[in-house]
């Protein structure tokens, strides 16, 4: 925190803050006094102004112009002066992540999608932390054509789902007795100790070994796929901003969007943070006039992969982590669903 910032700077900058969020546009000291401080003399609020210019926090596009917020007004804003929104957006996610879905994989898209809509920016989400996962149970699901669907259920719900051979002629008590080997052999284990450890069968039954073999290839290509996967809903909506009426910016944003796996470590890099606000290129080269918010989320207690909101360096900050809280909070209960679901 600034210790040069008595509370009336504070004051002026956040109103400043909040004005250039809302109208894109460079703010007066006559504005500032009608519509945030009618006590306080446009003498004094501009005097504020060139004060905080000098220090950093503002920057005038024109001689003639208002002043607009700097990386370094943003980064206090959000540090500092930031209150919680109300309820409005976040009854507004609820609403949409009411519905229950089946795979890990679905819940990420619809609430990737969820995110976006609400925030009317980019979204993003990884997923991470599949060593981790348990598998809870594993059915095998006779198609009576000589194949079956393989579900994987984890403590994070069902994870993955494949149609695999049985032996000709398999009747259901094959597929019965193939269930409880399954089972015997995979729930309670977790996806790194499947990997690491050499399962022996203790029955020699026909096609039973290839089925093992088969759910085994069957989680380690899930556990690659979502080591590096990178869900993205939204890409269009900074073209609703002004700032998309500079080519720069467009180019920018399209350039880091690009870059999945850079994108992959911005989003997941934010260490212990429960949510984290990267603005500009203080915070990163890629991020220029942009900014990116992220949040952990969890299942069952679990670190299960993390959720990002990019957008120009003027982004509604109080919105998108009052969404993002609520989110992390959303995903918190979700394992009870997942309970249900899976019964």
């Amino acid at each position: 925190m600034d210790d040069r910032l008595s509370d009336r700077k504070k004051k002026v900058l956040n109103a400043l803050v909040d004005s250039y969020i809302t109208d894109a546009e460079p703010i007066s000291s006559s504005a500032i006094k009608n519509k945030y401080m009618p006590d306080v003399s446009s003498a004094t609020i501009r005097s504020e102004l060139a004060t905080l210019e000098e220090l950093g926090y503002l920057v005038q596009p024109h001689v003639s112009s208002g002043r607009i917020p700097s990386a370094k007004a943003y980064r206090y804003y959000v540090d500092c002066l930031l209150s919680d929104c109300g309820d409005e957006d976040v009854r507004e996610l609820g609403d949409k992540l009411k519905g229950r879905m089946g795979s890990v994989e679905e819940l990420v898209r619809e609430t990737a999608k969820a995110v976006s809509d609400v925030t009317n920016y980019t979204s993003l989400m990884v997923l991470s932390g599949a060593d981790r996962l348990v598998v809870k149970e594993v059915k095998l699901i006779d198609l009576y054509d000589d194949s079956a669907l393989v579900l994987v259920i984890t403590d994070a719900g069902v994870i993955k789902d494949k149609t695999v051979a049985v032996p000709k002629g398999a009747d259901g008590n094959y597929i019965d007795l193939a269930n409880r080997i399954l089972n015997a052999t995979f729930a309670g284990k977790t996806l790194a100790e499947i990997q690491n450890s050499d399962l022996v069968l203790e029955q020699n039954i026909e096609g039973m070994k290839d089925l093992i073999d088969e759910v085994i290839r069957l989680l380690t290509e899930y556990k690659q796929s979502r080591d590096s996967e990178l869900y993205l809903e939204g890409a269009d909506k900074i073209f609703q901003y002004p700032e998309a009426r500079d080519v720069d910016n467009v180019r920018s944003f399209v350039s880091i969007i690009s870059k999945k796996e850079k994108l992959h470590d911005l989003v997941a890099g934010d260490g212990d943070l429960e949510i984290d606000v990267k603005i500009g290129e203080q915070a990163s080269e890629d991020l220029k006039n942009m900014a990116l918010v992220t949040a952990r989320y969890s299942v069952d207690g679990k670190e299960i992969g993390h959720v990002g909101v990019i957008g120009p360096e003027r982004m509604d900050y109080k919105k998108v982590m009052s969404v993002l809280r609520q989110l992390v909070r959303a995903f918190e209960s979700k394992d009870k669903d997942n309970d249900h679901d899976t019964e």
